[in-house]
């Protein structure tokens, strides 16, 4: 039987590595998309060594968390223009959630064909589906695209509950939910996925109706706490005036529009060198180097070529692939784990235990009126649950689809009315249906090291194509967990009755018999019901990387790794436990907060002792340029406090105050070896005649030059006091680094430190009063500066 669709021929590229083209073209489409949001290794590449700043945080993982961590990033880095490499195995997909197209595209790539405890031969499933772990139970995997599972998921997002939080850290508890001193970090995420207008998209008759019915028979089940609006990442209405709504949730639009964003407004000066955000797909990362306390190398496999990516020990090296292959990651590199069973090995593995039990109830049961209904009836709710002092919920979905699946018409877009009339048209004038699917938590385990019979993961004997250990994933319900289980089964079945009333007024389905049934099915001879999905198929792994005290735990609040400067995980491995809920709430208000954290460690030292922070108002500075040529005109570059030189030859003149005697402190970085600049100190107003050549002539200039050009003579090297005297050394960062000046001028003599370091001391005879300015040398040269601070002198 031939295929539906049928294959197509593979595409060959150019042997010639020059031969290149802007879009490139299957046989259906033109990778417009694909083109304008991501990069290759070689324009990475590029980016990096003509002239382009190193990377202040790599993200490795581009799913729901790592792509929202790596967009945060960018944009709460603007003020100190922080660059951000964002790396993900698989290539880009989609731009939005795969529900916000309609159809969902009409096919099956939501999920893999079968759930697999390891990689079977198979290879991907449906395009994006792959599992590079062994494990004791069969998992769906990884979507391998960018944006990740956050494509797929439900939308669920609820929070959790005190009760869950009761064994986290007091600090994340407050910073969450809130205190007295500050408000809960839920709340805005949840306007930003959409959670904070509760289901405003399935409000009518019908959600009132069966909302009615739910809270008249909850009070009447054990175990059952309370009902509530469902928790849905989904805004159908408008943020505001002249804009469209966001939809369906996932991290694609986000890092879209950043990327974009990014490309528009920096791109004009340098192309890829000026750029701050940068996406490397099928980016498979395999190892992370380290050097002391640091991660300065990233392993990886790039298109199918071994590649090696050096950091700088300042960058921040975030860890977003899963909770599984982080941890993977984390076992192979970064010196965690237990080593008393052989291989490092690490505990405290959750997931969730989950149900789905599918009824019917007749419409007059649940209070609706009998017949057709007249408007398109679908909807959710949210049930709270409780037992043996654990947590579980119930998802809700009911709609008159007169077919087993409750969501046929829920979670999808219908852009031609015609075929919502038959939607419509076509809805059971009897039986609502509703799908009970608990979620149930499974217990937390945080002993170092873990227990051998719960649930963890280590590394396997097994290699993948690269050479590298593949994760062993050790997945187990302990009986509590299966008492829960079964609780939370019974809270479900018996709510179901409660709502129908009559034993005549319900049906229930029968999976493997694939029918409709009258009585209530019964679990197997093993006590596990057909109804229960395997542990490996929920997508919410988390807990291995979990967040505490220093030794007895791995992560920090921010999730920093305790023992490293400079690594992060973001994502549910840092939960200390999971709860019932969803964790893509509290995993993105976990990556905002490290995103805020990383920012917060890259930002200037905070203002020396005596010192009084320099004015960054535009008005208080002044470009004064060389007479026109064939370059651009200099101008100061300002990303927040931190500004850069562009254009041709210019002074940046402070004209708010005129000093005497100071001394200026200010951090400076170039870009290249070749990179020139200078300070000005002590020079004429800037509306005096030949304002540029009255600077040279009565102030001085402290030059900022690594290469020493045309000479390399000390005299034209960073720290001299130019043209006049060199430095006696050169204690320089190296190129890309923040590098700290101390400038003394305290009547005739001239004091230069760099780096702690002092390496110039001029007596000068020239004014002992005046302005200060910053040098645009010529165009091509990018010099950062930051941190301007001054202290007067008698």
């Amino acid at each position: 039987m031939p295929k539906n669709p049928p294959d197509l021929p593979r595409l060959v590229a150019s042997p010639d590595p020059s031969d290149r083209v802007q879009v490139q073209d299957t046989k259906f489409s033109h990778d417009v998309l694909g083109r304008y949001i991501c990069n290759d290794w070689e324009e990475i590449q590029a980016a990096l060594s003509d002239g382009g700043f190193p990377f202040d945080a790599v993200v490795i993982g581009g799913g729901m968390f790592g792509a929202y961590c790596a967009t945060k990033l960018y944009w709460r880095g603007g003020g100190q223009a922080l660059r951000v490499l964002l790396l993900d195995a698989g290539a880009f997909l989609l731009s939005t959630h795969i529900q916000n197209i309609p159809r969902r595209l009409g096919g099956s790539i939501g999920g893999p064909r079968y759930a697999r405890a390891k990689e079977d031969g198979t290879g991907a499933h449906n395009v994006i589906w792959g599992i590079p772990w062994i494990s004791n139970e069969a998992f769906t995997g990884l979507a391998y695209c960018l944006g990740g599972r956050s494509l797929f998921f439900g939308g669920w997002s609820p929070r959790l509950e005190s009760a869950d939080l009761a064994n986290w850290p007091q600090e994340m508890r407050d910073y969450l939910v809130g205190s007295a001193a500050t408000p809960a970090a839920y709340v805005r995420i949840e306007n930003e996925i959409g959670t904070a207008t509760v289901a405003d998209y399935m409000s009518g008759d019908f959600h009132d109706t069966l909302k009615q019915a739910f809270e008249a028979a909850a009070p009447k089940v054990r175990k059952v706490v309370r009902v509530e609006e469902a928790p849905l990442a989904v805004q159908g209405e408008s943020p505001g005036p002249g804009l469209f709504s966001f939809d369906k949730f996932s991290s694609g639009p986000f890092f879209v529009d950043a990327v974009r964003a990014d490309a528009e407004e920096h791109m004009r000066t340098y192309g890829d060198r000026s750029r701050r955000l940068f996406i490397l797909p099928r980016a498979h990362v395999l190892a992370l180097g380290t050097t002391g306390d640091t991660v300065t190398t990233i392993e990886l496999a790039v298109d199918g070529q071994r590649r090696s990516l050096q950091v700088d020990p300042t960058c921040a090296v975030v860890v977003a692939s899963g909770t599984i292959e982080a941890s993977r990651l984390a076992l192979e590199s970064l010196g965690v784990g237990s080593a008393q069973f052989g291989s490092s090995r690490l505990g405290n593995l959750m997931a969730h235990l989950r149900s789905n039990i599918v009824v019917r109830i007749k419409r007059t049961a649940l209070g609706l009126p009998a017949g057709p209904p007249r408007d398109l009836e679908t909807t959710a709710l949210l049930v709270r649950g409780e037992s043996r002092g654990r947590r579980f919920h119930i998802q809700v979905t009911a709609g008159a689809v007169g077919a087993v699946d409750s969501e046929k018409n829920m979670w999808q877009q219908v852009p031609d009315i015609d075929l919502l009339d038959e939607m419509k048209a076509n809805q059971d004038p009897t039986w609502i249906t509703l799908t009970l699917r608990g979620i149930g938590e499974m217990e937390d385990d945080r002993s170092i090291p873990p227990q051998v019979d719960r649930s963890w993961i280590d590394l396997s004997n097994e290699t993948d194509e690269w050479g590298m250990r593949r994760a062993y994933v050790n997945l187990v319900a302990t009986k509590n967990d299966r008492d829960l289980w079964a609780d939370m089964d019974e809270a479900s079945f018996a709510l179901a009755a409660q709502l129908a009333g009559s034993p005549t007024d319900i049906e229930y389905w029968n999976k493997p018999a694939n029918q409709w049934q009258p009585q209530k099915p019964q679990p197997g001879p093993d006590g596990r019901g057909f109804w229960q999905d395997v542990l490996g198929t929920t997508h919410h792994e988390a807990g291995t990387l979990f967040m505490g005290n220093p030794g007895s735990s791995f992560t920090d609040l921010d999730g920093k790794f305790h023992h490293l400067r400079n690594a992060y995980a973001v994502g549910p491995a840092t939960f200390p436990t999971l709860g019932s809920a969803n964790p893509s709430l509290t995993g993105l208000t976990l990556a905002r907060r490290t995103a805020g954290a990383i920012v917060r460690a890259a930002a200037a030292p905070d203002a020396l002792p005596g010192f009084t922070p320099l004015s960054l108002d535009a008005n208080d500075w002044r470009m004064v340029a060389a007479p026109p040529s064939n370059q651009p005109g200099p101008k100061m570059q300002r990303f927040g406090p931190v500004w850069e030189t562009f254009g041709g030859y210019g002074l940046y003149w402070y004209t708010k105050e005129q000093f005497s005697n100071f001394v200026l402190a200010l951090d400076w970085r170039v870009a290249r070896i070749d990179d020139n600049s200078g300070v000005y100190i002590r020079i004429p107003p800037p509306d005096v005649s030949n304002a540029l050549g009255e600077a040279d002539r009565k102030g001085h200039e402290i030059q900022i030059d690594e290469f020493g050009a045309p000479d390399r003579a000390a005299i034209h090297r960073t720290g001299a006091v130019y043209p006049l005297q060199g430095p006696s050394s050169f204690p320089s960062a190296p190129v890309g680094r923040w590098n700290t000046y101390l400038i003394e001028a305290n009547g005739p003599r001239i004091t230069v430190t760099l780096n702690g370091v002092p390496v110039n001391s001029f007596e000068s005879s020239r004014q002992g009063s005046g302005h200060l300015a910053l040098q645009a040398h010529h165009f091509g040269s990018r010099v950062q500066f930051r941190n301007f601070q001054i202290k007067k002198l008698p």
